[in-house]
């Protein structure tokens, strides 16, 4: 069984884009050791699709080569944060309209390979600097649940989670900056990932 996870910065974390083989350092390499521990008996394969900086029009631009032409049994999706980024890093805005018209494109070009997929809620975390990102992160992500509604997908909701969680606890245990997982951070996405990944299996 391949597994793929596709994604920006928070799913690349680390890995060297010049061995297709390699995982990162963070919850996708986490997740996959989890599963093959889980699972002795099965044979799986992991790849990891994760670019830094990448946006949703970026996804879309390489879902062929990434995610197509792997052919693989289950794609995991996280996108999102770097199209709020653009804001304040250019001075770009990325409008809902467009944001919602690229992740439909991305959702619908990985359905059309067969695969089945897993939505990952973006998330930003309650850090000084990141304020700004709020507003328009959620409403970047009620188009990622209308869209994981419509097309009867599983959604993990980041988002809302680590809300949740940073309201007894320090944020700063679940993200260096806001935006990257630490390690415990990560720890705690690949168990919820691996939660929905279960149901596959």
């Amino acid at each position: 069984m391949k597994i793929l996870f596709f994604g920006d910065s928070i799913t690349e974390s680390g890995r060297n884009p010049a061995d297709g083989s390699d995982l990162g350092v963070g919850y996708v390499k986490i997740a996959a050791g989890k599963l093959k521990l889980l699972y002795p008996d099965r044979r799986f394969e992991f790849v990891n699709r994760g670019v830094g900086g990448n946006c949703t029009e970026h996804l879309l631009a390489r879902v062929g080569t990434d995610v197509a032409e792997e052919y693989p049994d289950i794609v995991i999706l996280q996108v999102g944060v770097n199209d709020v980024w653009q804001r304040f890093s250019v001075g770009r805005e990325i409008t809902v309209g467009e944001f919602e018209d690229n992740y439909t494109k991305i959702v619908s070009a990985i359905e059309e390979t067969g695969a089945k997929l897993i939505l990952l809620e973006p998330f930003v975390l309650k850090m000084e600097d990141k304020a700004r990102f709020r507003p328009f992160l959620t409403k970047y992500n009620a188009v990622i649940r209308e869209i994981a509604a419509r097309e009867n997908l599983p959604l993990v909701p980041l988002d809302e989670i680590f809300i949740g969680l940073t309201q007894d606890i320090d944020p700063a245990q679940f993200s260096v900056d806001g935006v990257h997982p630490t390690h415990r951070g990560c720890r705690y996405i690949a168990d919820l990932v691996i939660k929905e990944l279960k149901k596959f299996l």
